[in-house]
């Protein structure tokens, strides 16, 4: 007859959740996962996917500190170390930045001072398993388009606000990229003019009146630094007309039947969600056009769930 397994209450706490640590990893073992990665302008995200949910979720912040993928390397290399080095299959890196996928390398990522960089080439030597590049907005605008609020959308503009700001156009669930694989770059866009007095700082990409410049993350961390109160109501009010006008040009430009924003920034959007609807209204000509503006419900979710399945797709390929 088969035992029933017990729990001996005599034992102390502490070696009881031993004993359950142990048992959960010994069946963890069994699983072989993908790595997801999210490289972000200011943190970098890491979770185990075993192809239907993510585990073991973690960030690290890393603020205005310059990294580089051996730094990257031994932060994973440690989060593997911790988790009991669960056996990994391959592993998918979301990183802010245009990036060849076929050679595996970041072109030009202006927040993190990466220009053809091998960061595939730099984590495979370390982790010893496959990795491949993807940029960001374009692991998480796919999940958003089948999980999220692009779904049953033909047409939404997916927008990233966080340290710095990227987009997507998903068309039929495929996204637009443009002639030259550009279409991401709408932090870089120069649509501010020099009346716009945070516009006139030179962005990290070398040029001024770029988008991120003015609704970017670190615009929003050196308002709160610097101001209290009511001058920090003000800058909210501020930040979210400009963010109205940023979508009345996106708006203008491709016609979308919605706009899904998503990014840390989102987290604030109590603070600024009135004055930018307000914006993007009063700044849109025809305003039979207007499209739905929707916050996502995935967060950070959607970048790494869509690095497990890049992960999960290559390695099939």
């Amino acid at each position: 007859m088969r035992k029933n397994t017990t729990w001996d209450c005599g034992r102390s706490t502490a070696d009881g959740f031993a004993l359950f640590e142990r048992t959960l990893w010994q069946a963890m073992r069994k699983t072989a996962y993908w790595l997801a990665i999210d490289i972000g302008g200011s943190s970098v995200k890491v979770a185990l996917w075993d192809g239907h949910r993510l585990s073991r979720v973690d960030r690290t912040e890393f603020g205005s500190a310059i990294v580089d993928g051996d730094w990257i390397a031994r932060l994973l290399g440690l989060k593997l170390q911790a988790w009991g080095d669960p056996p990994i299959r391959s592993a998918a890196v979301g990183v802010p930045s245009l990036v060849d996928a076929k050679h595996r390398v970041v072109v030009e990522s202006a927040n993190l001072g990466w220009r053809n960089y091998p960061l595939a080439s730099v984590l495979r030597k370390a982790l010893r398993i496959p990795v491949y590049l993807e940029t960001d907005v374009l692991l998480a605008a796919r999940v958003e388009s089948a999980l999220g609020a692009g779904r049953n959308s033909t047409d939404f503009v997916y927008i990233n606000l966080g340290t710095g700001v990227s987009h997507v156009r998903m068309l039929r669930g495929e996204p637009q990229l443009g002639a030259h694989g550009l279409g991401t770059n709408l932090g870089h866009a120069p649509l501010f003019s020099g009346r716009n007095r945070r516009a006139r700082k030179l962005c990290r990409c070398d040029r001024p009146y770029c988008v991120e410049t003015v609704i970017g993350g670190r615009v929003i961390a050196t308002a709160l630094r610097r101001w209290r109160g009511g001058e920090r109501h003000r800058f909210w009010r501020e930040y979210g007309e400009n963010l109205g006008i940023v979508l009345s040009c996106v708006t203008s430009l491709l016609d979308p039947e919605r706009i899904v924003l998503n990014g840390g920034v989102c987290a604030s959007r109590t603070l600024f969600e009135s004055s930018m609807r307000a914006a993007l209204q009063r700044h849109t000509a025809h305003q039979g056009a207007l499209p739905k503006i929707l916050f996502s419900r995935l967060g950070d979710a959607a970048g790494l769930v869509g690095a497990g399945l890049a992960a999960q797709q290559r390695a099939h390929e």
